[in-house]
């Protein structure tokens, strides 16, 4: 079974699990975990996840900031160990491929998902000829 746990400072987490829902109508294998939004401990929550992965699962754990306290707690607790790839710092084409693919979550094809990912992040900007003037010219 495809596991996906995604840990964020705040809510990030289960905004992420809600794109999921509203782009996919399946945001069954998220499990968010929204860190240090009220007293609940976090350490027990991704533990809990962690031992739930079984060898047949494909798992993978999503932090939000490389070197944030929420990446460097699930560190600690080695999921690699378990056959669990960690990745930290994400963009929504990174969740939506990991989500859609048929592949196992290996190093090689995070890596590689990573890559891809990373290349859908660009600055947006029209050429200077093609700006738009007035809001006419938007809503034309």
């Amino acid at each position: 079974m495809k596991k996906i746990l995604v840990a964020s400072h705040g809510r990030l987490a289960s905004g992420v699990k809600s794109v999921a829902a509203v782009l996919l109508h399946d945001d069954s294998a998220i499990t968010a975990v929204d860190c240090y939004v009220d007293e609940s401990d976090p350490n027990e929550k991704i533990a809990a996840f962690i031992e739930s992965v079984q060898p047949e699962d494909d798992a993978l754990i999503i932090t939000d900031l490389l070197g944030g306290s929420v990446c460097n707690m699930v560190t600690a607790m080695q999921p690699e160990q378990r056959g669990i790839v960690h990745v930290t710092g994400f963009n929504i084409a990174f969740i939506l491929e990991c989500l859609l693919t048929t592949e196992r979550f290996t190093p090689e094809y995070i890596d590689g998902a990573v890559a891809q990912a990373s290349g859908c992040m660009q600055r947006v900007a029209l050429p200077a000829e093609e700006a738009l003037d007035t809001d006419d010219d938007f809503f034309a």
